[in-house]
């Protein structure tokens, strides 16, 4: 097994390890949170850490301490929360969005909380956002003074429009942005040969199988869902408007390997002078040596499982992690999970660790209080987050990351007992063993 891959996990259990850390930090320090269905509507789905990714990335250039800062698409501010933290009151923040709900969560909750943000509505047509806009984005003109704005950032906007529109979002930028210090960062799906092959064998998010132009989109019949580029296209776009230099860093959407996982869209940042470092701002990898010949070998068998499938080692490290939950509080309610043919000593018993995990104060803690004894807890990412917010705890990622470890190391121990044909049942000293409902895990 090549060291590569060996980290590659490594760096996988890390960053989601700094995300669930961000996450809570996050959550803490703003009381108000956004409905699941507002999440949903504006992001799809609920994906703790994404705000704080993206926060990290706009503001990993050379920032000005009084900078003044352009969000297209702003939704209901989920980016804005995360920018609260990281940037002083004497930034000025602006938020744009066609959506009269979005804007009224983002004026109440973080606009109150923070006058230097603030939130206006422009009446761009969209169609799952504003229908009965005046305005087509191919003709919206920021409303900004040439050279005024030190950042502008467009995440999950490019990604909805035609390419009309992305050449004058991009023109827009370049004219309000400095040219000393002016940058753009921005999400989009760009379409190459590389893509092109790795749609066609199925291995991506999406197909993009219909034509738009010189794009491409996901469904015809409402082609906002989801519009891809041609990567010359869009990079011939960039150097028309006058942006001196651009990186990309490619996203997972495609099939291809990004550099986090939370990466999914493809990521360009252009600067309109020449010469600044571009970094998607990932945290960290712990150092080599704090790799164990156990924990190598852990991830030796992740990736046998998970045939090294960005995809399937998220499946995984979920499944395992839900399972951890529920085995923990199945052991605090006085049931083992155990094989029903064991007849080892006390001993040798086949059996979980929660050395970590035991750690959390989680015991107690449960998404549904009133769920009967021996149930199975289903939980998502935000699930879990917000149960290690219910503890009141300062949880470090070095514990988060043991943690993760050892649901995987649990969760590997469950699968392999599965796919042996035994049967996993919930022992206790007061009731005959009850069958151990977990779900099935097909990799």
């Amino acid at each position: 097994m090549g060291v590569g891959i060996e980290m590659n996990i490594h760096q996988r259990l890390w960053e989601s390890a700094c995300g669930i850390e961000d996450e809570l930090a996050w959550r803490q320090a703003m009381p108000a949170q956004p409905e699941a269905a507002l999440e949903m509507k504006f992001n799809g789905g609920v994906a703790p850490a994404v705000a704080n990714h993206y926060s990290k990335i706009v503001t990993s250039g050379r920032l000005p301490e009084a900078a003044k800062i352009l969000d297209l698409g702003c939704g209901f501010g989920r980016i804005a929360m995360a920018l609260a933290n990281r940037i002083g009151p004497a930034a000025q923040y602006v938020g744009l969005d066609p959506n009269v709900e979005g804007l009224a969560w983002a004026q109440r909750h973080i606009a109150t909380r923070h006058p230097n943000f603030s939130f206006r509505r422009v009446d761009i047509k969209s169609l799952p956002y504003n229908p009965t806009g005046t305005v087509n984005g191919s003709e919206f003109r920021f409303p900004f003074e040439d050279a005024s704005l030190d950042l502008v950032f467009m995440i999950s906007v490019l990604t909805h429009v035609d390419l009309a529109t992305v050449e004058n979002y991009v023109r827009e930028a370049a004219r309000t942005l400095k040219a000393d210090t002016g940058r753009l960062v921005t999400t989009i799906f760009l379409l190459d040969d590389e893509v092109d092959d790795l749609l066609a064998e199925g291995k991506g998010h999406f197909t993009m199988g219909f034509g738009y132009g010189e794009s491409r989109v996901e469904n015809p019949a409402n082609p906002e869902l989801a519009i891809a580029h041609p990567r010359q296209a869009v990079l011939d776009i960039l150097d028309r408007a006058g942006f001196a230099h651009h990186t990309v860093f490619t996203g997972h959407w495609s099939g291809r390997d990004s550099i986090s996982p939370l990466d999914f869209q493809d990521l360009v940042i252009a600067d309109r002078s020449p010469g600044a470092v571009h970094s998607t701002a990932s945290s960290i990898i712990p150092p080599v040596e704090d790799v164990s010949p156990g924990v190598q070998q852990l991830y030796d068998r992740i990736t046998e499982l998970t045939n090294g499938d960005e995809g399937q080692f998220g499946q995984f490290i979920s499944w395992s992690n839900t399972l951890a939950f529920n085995a923990l509080w199945w052991q605090h309610d006085g049931l083992t999970l155990a094989l029903a043919d064991d007849t080892s000593t006390e001993a040798d018993r086949w059996h979980l660790r929660f050395h970590t995990w035991s750690q959390l104060g989680l015991e107690n803690i449960r998404p549904d209080d009133s769920a009967p004894r021996g149930a199975f807890h289903t939980l998502d990412d935000i699930g879990m987050v917000t149960l290690l917010i219910r503890t009141e705890r300062a949880v470090l990622r070095h514990t988060l990351l043991s943690s993760l470890q050892e649901a995987a190391a649990n969760g590997l121990l469950v699968l392999e007992a599965i796919r042996a044909g035994k049967k996993l049942v919930l022992r206790s000293p007061d009731c005959p063993p009850l069958p151990a409902p977990i779900p099935a895990f097909e990799a």
